[in-house]
């Protein structure tokens, strides 16, 4: 991998913070520094990463430790080619449009101060697919508003600091759509939503996600989804299972015992070494089960994979040794 070489920042001065307008970079990576000339970066300015401004950005750059070839500037940091960003705590407040039509935006870091969001900030980001939030002590948090934004399919490494402590879940919430639907002889349209998403979105009192209304979803995830993002939602909750109920965590570990293959061939494909050794741990596979699983790992190649199974199978199924009578 190419060693990241660093963003550099356009910034207003407001009173008593920074305001960031644009930045810039030979990565597609946009790391946001918690202060800059003295003072805490608060706020990403309306269009920031947008390539549809209409006016060009305005303000003061930041040193950049590199540069190309014969002092050559890196080029703006915006649309296409963002592919992460990475917020510190200090940021309170993202504008307008601040990354509107940013499509191959993929992942995104932030702490849960990060909660005062203008209109269309994500407006066109279909492309993320990983957040990781942390949620600071008696701050309320902009995930739900940043969610209902995006309406596909995303993963969250959710981390809570309380009492200098750092607590841990890792989520999905899943894609939904809505989709008006003309009823001609009454001369109405509806809308219709699709997808489990919107239920899990509505998670949330006031800001803070409730896991046990998060939990209760899953019934109906299992209906409407695929069988692959149910298995990996009863994995991550039974894996890592911050503020899990017993009833919740008996219907997930149910559910993961009817589709122990399908974890292991999840595992098998992220190449996921310590999820395949938990699954095996944790659940009862089947001689027939193991086979179907070795299988998978031999189809896709995962050679650690398919040499742990292998192992292990030999260990737990050892074959009757024959027993000759004269």
């Amino acid at each position: 991998m190419e060693e990241f070489q660093g963003t550099q920042c356009l910034y207003q001065i407001e009173k008593g913070y920074i305001k960031i307008t644009a930045c810039r970079s030979f990565d597609n990576i946009a790391v946001i520094p918690a202060e800059i000339a003295g003072l805490p970066v608060a706020e990403i300015g309306p269009y920031a990463f947008s390539s549809e401004r209409r006016e060009p950005p305005q303000g003061t750059w930041t040193a950049l430790d590199r540069v190309g070839g014969e002092g050559q500037e890196p080029p703006l940091l915006e649309g296409l080619r963002l592919k992460e960003v990475r917020l510190p705590a200090t940021v309170r407040k993202i504008g307008p449009y601040a990354f509107y039509n940013c499509e191959n935006w993929e992942r995104f870091y932030f702490y849960s101060s990060t909660n005062d969001i203008g209109a269309g900030a994500f407006t066109g980001c279909k492309g993320v697919n990983y957040m990781n939030v942390t949620v600071l002590p008696e701050v309320r948090s902009g995930l739900k508003d940043i969610l209902f934004e995006m309406r596909q399919e995303i993963s969250v490494d959710y981390y809570m600091e309380r009492d200098g402590e750092t607590s841990y879940a890792k989520l999905i919430f899943p894609e939904f759509f809505e989709e008006a639907v003309e009823n001609t002889p009454a001369r109405i349209i509806s809308n219709c939503t699709h997808g489990s998403g919107h239920c899990y979105r509505y998670c949330f009192e006031g800001r803070e996600l409730k896991f046990r209304e998060y939990d209760s979803q899953f019934y109906n995830m299992t209906v409407v989804e695929r069988e692959e993002l149910c298995t990996d939602m009863a994995v991550n909750r039974l894996r890592y299972p911050y503020s899990l109920a017993g009833e919740h965590r008996e219907k997930y570990k149910d559910y993961l015992n009817k589709h122990r293959v399908t974890g292991a061939r999840l595992a098998l494909k992220r190449q996921d070494l310590d999820q395949l050794r938990w699954l095996l741990k944790e659940t009862d596979y089947s001689q027939e089960e193991l086979g179907q699983a070795i299988d998978e790992a031999s189809k896709l190649r995962n050679q650690e994979g398919l040499s742990f199974l292998m192992d292990y199978r030999h260990s737990h199924f050892k074959p009757a040794r024959k027993k000759f009578t004269l």
